[in-house]
């Protein structure tokens, strides 16, 4: 989605403004999303059927990057796209547990931004993580796929720690891969639905797991 390239430490810092601008948005998107799915209460069906739409839109995002305008259109649909796919989740939790929430969202902000202050100033290279990252991704694909035939807490707990490693590992594996790339709109976009996506479902894990040592999982 995006071209890496050696672009030096002055681009580097121009880019992720440019990510950190459009991130913001992004959120403000997502977020829109969501209040307006939990304010019509759309259910987990119609839910579904965003979530497919988002992915579509994600896959036409991949081929129309390079194309101004457009690709940010397309950004801001997917991010509102993915806001109004957790409605359902987000309004059980606002009205069941608004605590957890909370909780949820104030650790996702403080260990995300942790994570790429860390990225952004260590000299440990991280480059390395991308094979052992996706592999453990499709390890936890798999384990979300036995979760739906195979209800343990002992289990659940586990692929919530497991979750919340490995996209804490892409967090810093992003970051750290935006010092090599290019200061160009295409690669700030495609980075920022790589961080994107990386602290939703850093959220959703964190989530989870509060859920599970509370005694109230909802998430699948």
């Amino acid at each position: 989605m995006y071209n890496p390239r050696n672009g030096g430490n002055a681009r580097f810092g121009s880019l992720m403004s440019k990510v950190m601008g459009l991130l913001a948005f992004s959120f403000i998107f997502a977020s829109v999303g969501s209040f307006f799915g939990i304010t019509v209460g759309l259910g987990y069906g119609a839910s579904l059927v965003a979530a497919i739409a988002g992915l579509v839109v994600l896959i036409a995002l991949n081929f129309l990057i390079q194309r101004p305008g457009i690709n940010l259109f397309l950004l801001y649909l997917f991010t509102f796209l993915e806001g109004l796919s957790l409605a359902p989740l987000l309004g059980y939790y606002l009205y069941a547990s608004g605590s957890i929430l909370l909780q949820a969202f104030l650790m996702t902000a403080l260990t995300s931004l942790g994570l790429g202050i860390y990225a952004w100033t260590t000299k440990r290279d991280f480059s390395r993580l991308g094979d052992y990252l996706f592999f453990g991704l499709l390890l936890l694909i798999v384990a979300g796929l036995i979760q739906i035939f195979f209800h343990s807490p002992i289990f659940a707990l586990i692929v919530a720690l497991v979750g919340v490693a490995i996209f804490s590992g892409y967090m810093l594996y992003y970051i750290q891969r935006a010092k090599y790339m290019a200061d160009t709109m295409p690669n700030a976009i495609g980075l920022t639905v790589s961080i994107f996506i990386t602290v939703l479902n850093l959220f959703l894990y964190i989530l989870e797991l509060l859920s599970i040592l509370s005694g109230n999982s909802n998430r699948r």
